[in-house]
């Protein structure tokens, strides 16, 4: 019997949430000092020092929360009455964090458990990824049949911006995607290269930002800061446009950036607008045969040079045709266009590709200026964008929390009580065209943090308007001893007192 009353004491505990389970061993940091100070029952901060958080009730100072110094041990739950877990299995979730039960009592996992994920408790959930591949990641998981296009450095310099903001699992989760990748720098080149990131922040909410996050992304990013109303979508969508040297246009919808709890847009854009060093002429484009990945041949407009310099590279053997060709070196810096066509299925052949396979394939390649004879390219035009389901793949590869309101934990953006942030949207969308002149590619990643509690107050104050005959009483505050009462049915009128007024 006895031990049947536990077993169901145990499953009440974890049946009730944790705001109605009741705990009076209440413990804080205030508790500790000398002379020492009670535990605050709500968690109202009205002053800050070394020690920590203070609050008024009764008309007594009380603490709220650990000391600052024991940050790593600390966890949100002891400002609402609960110890912090020794252990670090989460059994529940709700708005204010993750809960354990430890000694049949609720208990918070602390802020320790999620700062790091190579310890001995790692952070849970978390889909392996290998980080070298990340370039690819976004290819396989949209393997669809059909035209793709993506910037795997433009996600990159967008996941790094917003892990700046990050904390705890939230900052984990993008950590384990994107790990210690560095990011190059591009100084842009104009009407040829473009490589530009952005924060735009509601000018409502502009003050509640923290000023280090800003900072850190002006002097690491190069960011533009801006303070906007977002009374629609303008302003983001020429910055857009301007930086992705006005190939990607109308990016982001009014609807969006007029919601008023929208803080702010985190964004990255990038562009090239290069030609190559020998063009394609147009006399040699023609129709050709092409097919499809299921076999249906369709005649596509293809495009046709024969190349003896070394600007040209290639690869053939039983499974893959590889050709390399440079565009122009523009101030120092050169891209090259590189096309991969296996000999069987596309689709199955993109499912296994991976760095390495690329970087034996650079071995193996060979100069145009070895063939006697020259190479011939030939290979059709396209034209398209495409838009990836950003949010869907960045969960499916373990970033989930920052999309979750009551998980997400964007603490070094903005003070969480004051503003907490979520990731509400994340847009990525690439352009390319590829002509006989040149390439024109541009992309641009966007992540849209949104506030889950009400806006920053407003004041509405009530209006009191005295402006019909009143009466009145002059009396003692702390006795409500009556000194004087009376009404007033005709005040004075201002043409009478207009002269006593200097304008």
């Amino acid at each position: 019997m006895k031990n049947l009353t536990l077993l169901l004491l145990g499953q009440v505990l974890i049946t009730i949430p944790a705001c109605l389970s009741q705990n009076n061993d209440k413990q804080c940091f205030s508790q500790a000092l000398n002379p020492s100070y009670p535990c605050c029952k709500g968690t109202k901060v009205v002053f800050t020092d070394k020690d920590g958080d203070w609050g008024v009730e009764n008309n007594k100072w009380c603490g709220i929360g650990n000391s600052p110094s024991n940050a790593s041990d600390d966890c949100f739950s002891v400002a609402l009455g609960y110890k912090c877990c020794e252990s670090c299995d989460v059994i529940f979730t709700d708005k204010d964090g993750n809960w354990g039960v430890e000694n049949k009592k609720w208990c918070g996992i602390k802020d320790s458990c999620f700062s790091d994920i190579e310890t001995e408790n790692p952070v849970q959930n978390i889909t392996d990824f290998s980080k070298t591949d990340f370039e690819f990641s976004f290819l396989k998981m949209e393997n669809d049949k059909k035209n793709m296009l993506f910037s795997p450095l433009s996600i990159l310099y967008g996941l790094n911006m917003l892990q700046e903001g990050a904390d705890g699992n939230t900052y984990a989760q993008i950590n384990k995607i994107i790990g210690n990748m560095k990011l190059p720098k591009y100084s842009s080149i104009e009407e040829k290269l473009s490589l530009a990131n952005g924060l735009y922040i509601r000018d409502y909410y502009f003050n509640l930002i923290k000023p280090s996050f800003i900072n850190t992304l002006k002097e690491k990013y190069d960011a533009e800061v801006k303070e906007d109303e977002f009374k629609d979508a303008t302003n983001v969508n020429n910055w857009i446009e301007d930086k992705t040297l006005g190939i990607i246009k109308d990016l982001i919808e009014d609807d969006m950036v007029q919601n008023p709890y929208l803080v702010m847009l985190i964004i990255n854009a990038l562009a090239i607008d290069m030609e190559w060093i020998i063009p394609f002429s147009t006399s040699s484009t023609w129709g050709q045969p092409f097919y499809k990945d299921d076999g249906e041949k369709i005649i596509a407009t293809t495009m046709s040079n024969k190349i003896f310099d070394d600007i040209v590279s290639y690869y053939i053997d039983d499974n893959i045709t590889v050709f390399t060709m440079d565009l122009k070196d523009y101030d120092g810096v050169q891209f090259e266009f590189m096309a991969i066509m296996p000999k069987e299925n596309l689709s199955a052949y993109v499912e296994s590709v991976s760095k390495a396979q690329i970087n034996d394939i650079d071995k193996k390649l060979k100069l145009a200026s070895t063939a006697a004879d020259g190479v011939v390219i030939t290979i059709p035009k396209f034209k398209f964008d495409y838009e990836l389901n950003f949010k869907k793949d960045l969960i499916d590869l373990g970033i989930k929390d920052a999309f979750n309101e009551a998980l997400a934990n964007f603490s070094k953006m903005a003070d969480q009580r004051e503003l907490p942030l979520y990731v509400s949207a994340a847009i990525h969308k690439a352009d390319i065209e590829f002509t006989e002149k040149g390439v024109k590619a541009a992309a641009v990643t966007v992540f849209a943090m949104m506030t889950g509690s009400a806006m920053p107050r407003e004041t509405h104050p009530v209006y009191v308007t005295i402006d019909k005959p009143f009466m009145f009483i002059i009396r003692d505050k702390n006795t409500k001893e009556n000194w004087f009462t009376g009404t007033v049915y005709e005040p004075n009128l201002w043409e009478n007192d207009r002269s006593d007024y200097s304008f």
